[in-house]
């Protein structure tokens, strides 16, 4: 925690030790004048119904906050403290300054579709300035994009803005409004393939890692071996084959057996005496 943030809930603390014990004489002055307590039980009810208050309002004096500035946006919650390097906490300092101007224009904008496409770029940013503060050995990964890309897209935002707060309605305008939401749109994806890089070194070594804890446990003999691994797999294909084999004889066991078709049958010497029966008709013409 910063000092800035110590110092200021010290004064809360105070605040709220001091409205609480106010609370609690006014409570028992208020009591007494109008019950009168006249016995010792009297008396300790009003002194536990005016602790009562007291802590509530000891406790809301702390914990409340009344002041009109905004709190620390979810987005700048993991960002928020100072990493210890100068050079790199004047580049996250500025990264908070621009992420809450993105989220400022971003209020004064109607166009749900625009909105979406800025908390996005807002939260996207914060991922971005996040990595440098997890490691500020990232820091100069991240110069061009905090030197050029995020202030020109400032201006964009704002460019925006104004034509829609000045009701410009001519075709130009038109036609400037939808180029700068299609580049918005482009600065996003960009924003994201700037965070696959920053990590792109973080992804390579847990890659590592896991490949030399494989070959390691294999070395060990903690794995399964691949001859054992192909033997398992024989296992299960001949198990599949037995099934699918049952299978095939229950639906055979299951179909109907067709009709066959009945023919009448001739004895050798008849089927003969037929043959030859034309042949005596033809001798007799």
């Amino acid at each position: 925690m910063n000092k800035q943030s110590r110092k200021s809930r010290k004064p809360k603390k105070t605040k709220g030790l001091g409205a609480g014990i106010i609370a609690f004489g006014a409570v028992f002055a208020l009591y007494s004048s109008i019950f009168h307590p006249h016995s010792l039980g009297g008396y300790i009810l009003a002194f536990v119904l005016s602790g009562l208050v007291g802590t509530v309002v000891k406790i809301m004096g702390e914990g409340l906050d009344l002041s009109t500035k905004e709190k620390v946006p979810q987005s700048l919650q993991n960002i928020a403290e100072d990493t210890g390097n100068p050079e790199v906490d004047a580049l996250l300092a500025k990264g908070r300054e621009m992420i809450t101007e993105i989220r400022e224009q971003n209020k004064q904008i109607a166009e749900p579709s625009l909105n979406t496409t800025l908390t996005k770029l807002e939260n996207q940013c914060a991922e971005v300035f996040r990595a440098v503060y997890d490691k500020p050995a990232k820091a100069p990964q991240i110069r061009k994009f905090m030197d050029y890309y995020l202030p020109t897209t400032l201006k964009l935002v704002k460019g925006y803005r104004m034509l829609g707060e000045r009701n410009v309605a001519g075709a130009d305008s038109a036609a400037a409004r939808k180029r700068i939401d299609e580049a918005l749109a482009v600065v996003l994806k960009g924003c994201q393939k700037m965070l696959d890089n920053l990590y792109r070194d973080d992804v390579l070594d847990i890659t590592t890692d896991i490949d030399v804890l494989e070959q390691m446990l294999k070395r060990d003999g903690l794995t399964e071996s691949a001859l054992e691994l192909a033997a398992q797999q024989a296992r299960q294909a001949a198990q599949l084959d037995r099934q699918v084999e049952a299978a095939r004889q229950r639906a055979q066991e299951a179909m109907p057996q067709a009709p066959t078709l009945q023919t009448p049958s001739y004895t050798t010497g008849q089927g003969q005496a037929m043959a030859q029966a034309p042949r005596k008709e033809h001798k007799n013409e």
